[in-house]
């Protein structure tokens, strides 16, 4: 039987459209049964997620993050096999150096210098060499000790203040009434009156040790005690300065060395002498014995006294 051209050419186009999408299902199926790749795990006795390999091209244009993950992981590591010679702060001990100050580890970015250093073989705590160290172990290792370089470093928790309030405050009243000989200047019903209520804890132990360097009016809830301010009229230290042929000059203590004296009168002038044997410079100041203190206080009494102060509500 003869098929006319026509039919031909209108049967063609179908069976090529019915060719074409078997075959498109069936790579649709194969693709389907294909297994997906599986990121490398994270977990316990795994790197962190999305950890970096060791850089051995970083540099100091770097910036050396931390990534807490990886520092806390690196901890574990420090304390199975470094820890016994570095520290538990990296800082050193009889055994070993301070890491913190190690330039290796100051250079360090990613593993960039400590990875080298520790491939070619030092020995850990555990007998083992550091050449058996895995790039992860050597990379979360960089990470803890970077964290401990930022923990040296201004603003830092490792600085936060913490409770200072470790002392015997009875003890502390006993020293205040007798060795420490503050009842000379000080009262407990006078100027001391409510002095806990005004003053944090580390204000009180600034303002004892070192009077001077405390921001007036700072009170609680600033946390930490200031400096750099004017010192206030009733702790600034004065001087009268007697030239051999002249009037006695006093005014508030500017600078005082082996060459000249310097202060500011109470009309606001600056004055300058010359020191002379013939010249007569006689300073007075009001916190010599909060200076003189510190030559002879301890630890323990300056806890107690803080502790006792405190009590001062």
């Amino acid at each position: 039987m003869r098929v006319a051209r026509g039919d031909l050419h209108m049967r063609n186009p179908v069976s090529a459209w019915t060719a074409a999408a078997l075959v498109l299902a069936g790579s649709l199926y194969v693709t389907a049964q294909e297994p997906r790749p599986q990121p490398p795990p994270g977990g316990r006795g795994g790197p962190p997620s999305g950890l970096q390999q060791p850089r051995v091209n970083a540099g100091a244009n770097d910036k050396p993050g931390v990534d807490p993950v990886a520092a806390a992981e690196g901890k574990k590591i420090w304390a199975l096999e470094c820890i016994t010679c570095h520290g538990t702060n990296a800082r050193g001990t009889d055994n070993g150096p301070n890491l913190v100050r190690s330039l290796v580890v100051l250079r360090d970015r990613f593993g960039s210098a400590l990875g080298p250093f520790l491939k070619r073989g030092h020995k850990m705590q555990s007998g083992r060499s550091s050449a058996l160290l895995s790039d992860d172990q050597v990379l979360m290792l960089a990470h803890f000790l970077r964290d401990r370089v930022n923990d040296t470093l201004r603003g830092s928790s490792e600085f936060e203040v913490k409770n200072i309030l470790t002392g015997d405050a009875k003890a502390g009243e006993a020293y205040f009434n007798t060795e420490g000989k503050c009842t000379t200047c000080h009262s407990v019903s006078a100027d001391l009156r409510g002095y806990a209520g005004k003053y944090e804890p580390v204000d009180i132990q600034q303002r004892f040790l070192f009077p001077r360097n405390a921001t007036p009016g700072g009170g609680r809830g600033r946390g930490r005690a200031g400096g750099g301010a004017a010192p206030s009229p009733a702790t600034a230290i004065t001087v009268t300065v007697t030239p051999p042929n002249g009037e006695p000059v006093s005014g508030v203590l500017l600078q005082l060395d082996d060459f000249t004296v310097s202060l500011r009168d109470a009309s606001g002038w600056f004055r300058t002498f010359t020191r002379t044997p013939a010249l007569k410079v006689t300073k007075t100041d009001p916190l010599a014995a909060h200076r003189a203190l510190l030559e002879t206080i301890t630890d323990k009494n300056m806890h107690d006294v803080v502790a006792y102060l405190e009590t001062l509500k």
